[in-house]
């Protein structure tokens, strides 16, 4: 339900309301009014009544003592006609018997008890008879150690019609004033509410990707101010877009790099489980196999950590420590060899003994899809050669030395173009080879992050038809020769 009309719902409720109790409230005491009023009349026509009768029996019984009760009927026509209207009828009760009145039609009611009732003490009751309304007043008299109950009855039923008038009346007027008032305050909430909606149609272009809208709704009141809100919002999210989307993006390369990484250590496993699974292998092989796939196992447990590390962290800092790069080197050779050989090609390596700072996992993860690569863009009976050493230094002045990572190939090489692309996320040399190897285009920008993590520089160095060598320098601080 939208806005206004909720406000005017809530309106016509409450001004339903306050009508209705005003109303209710206003008519009751007009009733009340009237009601005491038809009391009183009819309390002072009793009163009336009583006198002249009282009056009238005591001329009679200074006249005529033994003649009084049989002189009743008279001295009731004779008041009644003389004193009382036509809406009130006179009832005489002389000691408890009913000796005169003037409705023959209507017995005086059961209910009307005037037992008890002392001298000049006045008893008023209502009645409803026949649709009608009436006021029943008695009054006592002592008249020489006799009762002599008068009873009035007045008809009021006029006042009730009155009250009924007030009533359809009253309803009409609420009705008129509902409808009114309903009017203004839609008018007056939808002028209200109007830039409300204005608001709400820019934030639904905002939501559905029109970033330059703004709000220029001017007001010093809150819907003003939530205009300026809106505002500040829109140019913190648009100025967000690009973190936002480059966030999107790191998200999605995680999902696409990892997946691509536990492939060829899935591989590794999935070959040696099998062969333990299918071959009746010896003792000491079963147990290399066994090794192969627990270590790769771990590596999958420290890749996926470290590479959520990697691509999320802010400061892209991961735990380093000191690695040899020999056994860097023979780790990674242990792990691709299988794979090399399955391929009918022949794996070349040597490895100077040195020292470098940075993740042995991650690291083996990088050299590992270098090798993979390799692999991939050579043809069968050709070699691939993986090596290691440190440079000299370039002047005896420089503390630390570097170290070169070498992976070289024989292959059908990359073209000077494709180099400049090749660590761009999902981009594929050879389109048809790389599907056909599994391959998602993930290796080198992967190679390119780890080793950047590394602070160390990857130089290309290829010709179409002649192959491939991939150049990974690392600062090192010490090395061993291999004599010692």
């Amino acid at each position: 339900m939208k806005f206004r009309y909720k406000v005017l719902l809530i309106n016509i409720i409450l001004i339903s309301i306050a009508l209705s109790i005003s109303g209710f409230l206003m008519m009751s005491r007009e009733n009340r009014t009237m009601l005491d009023a038809q009391v009183k009349n009819s309390v002072t026509e009793n009163n009336l009544v009583q006198s002249v009768m009282e009056y009238s029996m005591l001329d009679t019984i200074n006249n005529n003592p033994g003649s009084l009760e049989s002189e009743l009927p008279d001295i009731s026509l004779q008041v009644s006609a003389g004193i009382l209207n036509d809406t009130t009828e006179l009832f005489i009760k002389y000691d408890d018997k009913v000796i005169f009145t003037t409705d023959e039609e209507h017995p005086l009611p059961s209910d009307i008890n005037t037992d008890n009732l002392s001298t000049y003490q006045k008893k008023y009751f209502f009645s409803d008879e026949n649709d009608k309304e009436y006021i029943y007043v008695t009054s006592t008299s002592n008249i020489n150690n006799h009762i002599l109950n008068i009873i009035t009855k007045r008809d009021i039923t006029d006042n009730k019609y009155m009250t009924d008038t007030s009533i359809r009346d009253f309803r009409t007027f609420i009705i008129i004033m509902l409808v009114l008032s309903s009017l203004f305050v839609f008018i007056i909430s939808t002028l209200l509410t109007r830039p409300l909606e204005k608001l709400n149609s820019i934030t639904d272009e905002f939501s559905e990707g029109n970033f330059d809208s703004r709000s220029d709704i001017k007001s010093r009141d809150e819907i003003g101010l939530l205009s300026e809100k809106f505002n500040h919002m829109a140019d913190s999210v648009e100025g967000h877009i690009d973190e936002l989307n480059d966030m999107i993006h790191k998200r999605d390369q995680f999902v696409a790099d990892f997946t691509h990484e536990i492939k060829t250590p899935m591989t590794t496993i999935i070959g040696y489980a099998d062969t333990i699974r299918s071959v009746d292998l010896p003792r000491e092989d079963e147990i290399k196999a066994a090794n192969y796939i627990f270590s790769e196992g771990r590596r999958l447990e420290q890749m996926s950590s470290h590479l959520f590390d990697l691509i999320y962290l802010k400061d892209g800092e991961i735990p380093k420590q000191t690695v040899n790069t020999q056994g860097l080197g023979e780790a990674v050779i242990e792990t691709v060899l299988p794979s090399i050989e399955k391929a009918k090609l022949t794996l070349e390596y040597d490895f100077e003994s040195a020292s470098i700072i940075g993740d042995s996992p991650l690291l083996k993860t990088a050299f590992i899809n270098l090798l993979d690569n390799a692999r991939k863009a050579s043809s069968s009976g050709s070699k691939i050669s993986f090596t290691g050493h440190v440079l000299p230094k370039k002047s005896e002045k420089d503390d630390t030395s570097v170290y070169e990572f070498i992976v070289e190939d024989h292959g059908i090489g990359i073209s000077e173009e494709d180099i400049e692309k090749i660590c761009d996320e999902f981009y594929m040399v050879d389109k048809s080879r790389s599907r056909k190897e599994g391959g998602a285009g993930l290796g080198m920008s992967l190679v390119s992050a780890i080793l950047k993590e590394h602070d160390a520089k990857l130089r290309i160095e290829s010709k179409l038809g002649e192959g491939t060598k991939m150049i990974a320098d690392f600062s090192c601080s010490s090395y061993e020769d291999d004599e010692e």
